[in-house]
């Protein structure tokens, strides 16, 4: 047994001196670093160390009454934010005004409410505080757009469309109600539009908290303390915009309630019908005048290039009442009414008719009222061709009409339990399910899951669930869930190739919450070739929002090569690889030669993203490409334009459907387009004639 221990030991002692010197060929010695060397392991923890500023100032954004926004960059998060100074805050209660909206703001967390980020007090002792950088329009900018007729404005914000951004706004109203805060300052001005359906409201300094006896809500969560976030200062004072503000507002000491925010949606919501206010006056003191004495111009009196909806008319004028008992009781109510005219139901608020109610079930039920009336046609045309028989037969005709009637008056009963009872879980499945809509992605996934949890599911209806979750999984790159779900579903051919992509990415993106990069993303289009192009769209939009600002456009590249050839139903292999050129502050992208008509990718149908807008083009060369319509170049801003022959069907209104681009510089064949086009172009940018 001795000699086995000394053995032992000897194999021990031999192995840790090989061990040594093992370690000594793969860790360096530290003491044999640098210091630059050893700091540049660690970069971000040494960014957090550095006391240079932390935002850099890069562009102008917008300056009102009270705030300056400006575009800066975060070096510590390494992304780009909005940022609000306090413009004309000279004492330390107007600064102390500007913190509290943010501090408000930043305790109303909801997705349709402006996030704050930080804030504090820069080097000139200046209160700021940083915020998300939206891309898109005020509602007032698309308002606006929408009374010039502008015809892209139009396209892309029809009346649904309108209508789900309200119902966007009172959520994020309703949120704040059930903090007890109210806006006092909801207008057009402060939404924000996003170029993928986000709706933001912003601007919380007029907002005031309702003091309240409890402290903590009854989720939990503390209640906002009223003494703090309210301007004390305010108190006895007229504050709001002229033509939102309600009558009550108007007053000095009048009452603020919920109400009060309701009848500013209202006044939204006006503008979005008819573009204009909902109080006429030739100045602000007449317009809150008329306001008070509630004077409002009737919808119908406005001049619309549509009707008004009943509907929407009586859902209005109800949010518009002078007396604040006459509203809606809240925001939830006059969301639900919104959505009760989208779902093709009468609004509670027109007290509709039967001849109202038989209209919107026939709208609701097209292909039933279709064949109804085919019916009531033939029936109509065998009877003037067969007087005789029906007069020979009329008793039996007689009785055959009654039962249609009692059959029709039970089919209408009927429609009206299952209205009654179609707010319920089986109903937002079954929507869920059909739904090809995929930008609230997260929000169907939970549906399904409460779906597939339901009792006595019939198999076919779970396997249904199972494919639709799994796709909405794909669509968020979460390759496991989504391979879990189609397996689930057994061996369902409707999987088709998302099946094999999700076991295929799973491999090479094992953690769902990770997301893909530009270039596996752009294998992954490639790769697919008969999933359906909108499942992959949508996989579009939801990488974009988390794509990080940092990302450059050479890496994009790949990525937006993939989607044009998509959108344009190219085959890689006849195509040359893009080429994409760094140019002073922006990049030059060739795309002569190309067969490429499409650059922007529809979302929901509504919705529009030029697929070349991340790469940060200063330039484009489109010359001897399909390339068709100037539409196409919208989301961009280009200083040179090189278009030599191309092909348009209307040359002569190319300046103006240029005008969004901001060319300085265009780069054509003169004697291909009328001199008056020539002329019109030349008003605003340098043409050059590629001949000479």
């Amino acid at each position: 047994m001795r000699m086995e221990d000394d053995v032992t030991n000897d194999l021990e002692k031999s192995f840790r001196e090989r061990n040594e010197t093992l370690r000594g060929f793969y860790h360096a010695d530290t003491q044999s670093l640098s210091d630059e060397e050893i700091a540049s392991l660690t970069p971000i923890l040494n960014s957090l160390k550095d006391n240079d500023t932390r935002y850099q100032e890069l562009d102008k954004i917008a300056e009102g009454g009270e705030k300056k926004i400006t575009l800066v960059h975060d070096r510590r998060l390494d992304r780009r934010v909005a940022m609000a100074r306090a413009a004309h805050a000279k004492t330390a209660q107007d600064q102390e005004q500007f913190l509290r909206e943010a501090r408000l703001t930043a305790n109303l967390a909801h997705p349709n409410i402006m996030p704050v980020y930080n804030m504090g007090v820069d080097e000139h002792d200046v209160p700021f505080f940083s915020m998300e950088l939206v891309p898109g329009d005020s509602l007032k900018a698309i308002i606006n757009k929408l009374r010039a007729g502008d015809s892209d404005y139009k396209r892309d914000y029809p009346l649904t469309t309108l209508l789900n951004i309200f119902i966007k706004i009172c959520d994020a109203i309703a949120f704040a109600h059930s903090h007890n805060v109210l806006h006092l300052d909801i207008k057009p001005d402060n939404i924000r539009v996003g170029e993928f359906g986000e709706v933001l409201v912003c601007d919380w300094g007029l907002a005031r908290v309702v003091n309240t006896p409890e402290t903590t809500r009854s989720d939990g969560s503390e209640i906002l303390d009223g003494d703090v976030l309210n301007d004390m200062t305010m108190s006895g004072t007229m504050k709001g915009t002229p033509g939102f503000m309600a009558p009550e507002q108007t007053h000095a000491y009048g009452e603020k309630t919920p109400q009060t925010d309701i009848y500013a949606l209202g006044a939204v919501l006006y503008m979005m019908l008819t573009h204009e206010l909902p109080v006429d006056g030739n100045s602000a003191n007449e317009v809150i005048k008329n306001t008070r004495e509630g004077n409002l111009v009737p919808l119908r009196r406005r001049k619309t290039d549509q009707h008004i909806p009943t509907g929407l008319v009586a859902v209005t004028m109800k949010a518009l009442a002078r007396d604040p008992a006459n509203r809606y009781e809240s925001v939830l109510a006059l969301s639900k009414e919104i959505n009760r005219f989208l779902t093709g139901y009468p609004t509670e608020a027109e007290n509709a008719g039967f001849v109202t109610h038989l209209s919107l079930l026939m709208q609701r039920h097209s292909r039933v009222a279709l064949l109804l009336m085919s019916f009531l046609l033939l029936l109509a045309a065998v009877i003037s061709s067969n007087l005789v028989a029906i007069n020979r037969e009329k008793s039996e005709a007689v009785a055959a009409r009654e039962e249609a009637e009692n059959n029709f008056l039970l089919y209408l009963k009927q429609q009206q339990v299952a209205k009654e009872l179609g707010e319920n879980l089986d109903e937002a499945v079954l929507y869920t399910v059909k739904s090809r809509d995929f930008v609230n992605a997260p929000s169907m996934i939970h549906v399904l899951e409460t779906g597939l949890k339901a009792k006595n599911i019939d198999p076919i209806s779970r396997e249904n669930l199972l494919i639709q979750k799994g796709t909405l999984h794909f669509v968020l790159q979460e390759f496991n869930a989504a391979s879990e779900c189609f397996d689930a579903a057994g061996d369902a051919k409707r999987a088709g190739q998302l099946r094999s992509l999700s076991n295929q990415y799973a491999k090479i993106k094992p953690v769902d919450s990770k997301r893909l990069t530009d270039s596996q993303l752009a294998d992954l289009f490639y790769a697919a070739k008969t999933a359906a192009k909108p499942t992959l769209y949508y996989m579009y939009y939801h990488h974009m929002r988390r794509r990080p600002a940092s990302a450059t456009p050479e890496q994009y590249l790949p990525l937006a090569s993939a989607v044009l050839d998509k959108l344009n139903n190219v085959r890689r292999p006849m195509v040359r690889p893009l080429k994409l050129t760094k140019q002073g502050k922006g990049y030059h992208l060739d795309l002569s030669n190309s067969n490429y008509t499409v650059y922007s990718l529809s979302i929901i149908g509504v919705y529009r993203k030029n697929v070349l807008a991340p790469l940060e083009l200063t330039s484009l060369d489109v010359s001897n490409s399909k390339f068709d319509d100037p539409a196409e170049l919208r989301g961009l801003s280009l200083d040179e334009l090189r278009m030599v022959g191309v092909v348009f069907s209307n040359k002569k209104g190319l300046a103006k459907q240029l005008e969004p681009v901001g060319l300085k510089r265009l780069i054509l064949k003169v004697d291909d387009f009328p001199k008056a086009a020539i002329t019109e172009l030349r008003k605003t940018m340098t043409v050059v004639d590629a001949r000479k």
